[in-house]
């Protein structure tokens, strides 16, 4: 791991700039807080649901799926995380196959299925490039992250088939594995005690600054929701007391 250090010095001041990788970033699909309805629903259509301030749960028999009008920009994202919880009677168990599918502009369809899954909670990735299987290659080859247009949810109930009730509980559905915010500028103001920060951002995004003094000591946010207008962002903060700090950009979910 490569990190870059400065040092400056002016006005009786000295102080150690260190400019820590960044965190890995992550592009939320749905955390399912509060997620009241999906926009359609297919064989999901007779099924219980209950939405809550942590998740979504569907309980019904045989296949089920619905899906999701979003606008998402994922670009740089490499993997989907899915964390889903899987019941059902004990003859269900190794059957459940929960999926999930991604739709951009052009029509391109990827799904991403886990196949006979034990019930329980699962955190489940998949490279978001090599998908289980396409319903849909759109106008332009390949998935276009920047411009995803819904998502679908499934539930295959595999050889447990139509023998009895399953409940799907969905927690949290994001892309995730680009690289975090990289640090591309910053000035020192020793009279006025800033430190002003630039960094690659994406419109519409909101990003925190991370500080600490010493790397055995955790990243605490100095200053959160930073609302990015463009590609880049610049902000200032106060000069932290110690002599010497680590920094990092955090994108927000």
């Amino acid at each position: 791991m490569r990190r870059r250090f400065h040092r400056f010095a002016s006005a009786g001041l000295l102080w150690w700039l260190m400019l820590s990788p960044g965190a890995r970033g992550e592009t939320v699909i749905a955390t399912f807080d509060d997620f009241f309805s999906l926009d359609g629903l297919f064989a999901w259509a007779d099924a219980t649901i209950v939405a809550t301030e942590t998740n979504y749960s569907i309980t019904d028999v045989c296949y089920g799926s619905g899906y999701k009008d979003i606008n998402v920009d994922a670009t740089g994202e490499t993997t989907v995380q899915v964390t889903v919880t899987l019941d059902g009677p004990p003859a269900a168990d190794g059957h459940l196959g929960p999926i999930v599918s991604l739709v951009d502009a052009d029509g391109t369809f990827y799904n991403y299925a886990w196949y006979g899954r034990t019930r329980g909670r699962h955190v489940l990735t998949m490279d978001v490039h090599r998908p289980t299987f396409v319903s849909g290659i759109g106008s332009v080859p390949g998935l276009d992250l920047s411009r995803l247009d819904f998502f679908h949810l499934q539930l295959d109930p595999g050889f447990f088939g139509c023998g009895g009730a399953y409940t799907v509980i969905w927690e949290d559905f994001r892309l995730i594995g680009a690289p975090g915010p990289r640090i591309t500028r910053w000035h020192l103001d020793s009279t006025q005690a800033t430190l002003a920060l630039s960094w690659e951002s994406k419109p519409g995004k909101l990003y925190t600054i991370l500080y600490t003094a010493n790397l055995e000591e955790p990243f605490a946010p100095m200053t959160t929701d930073i609302y990015a207008e463009g590609t880049e962002v610049t902000w200032t903060v106060p000069m932290p007391a110690s002599t010497a700090g680590w920094f990092r950009i955090l994108q927000q979910p």
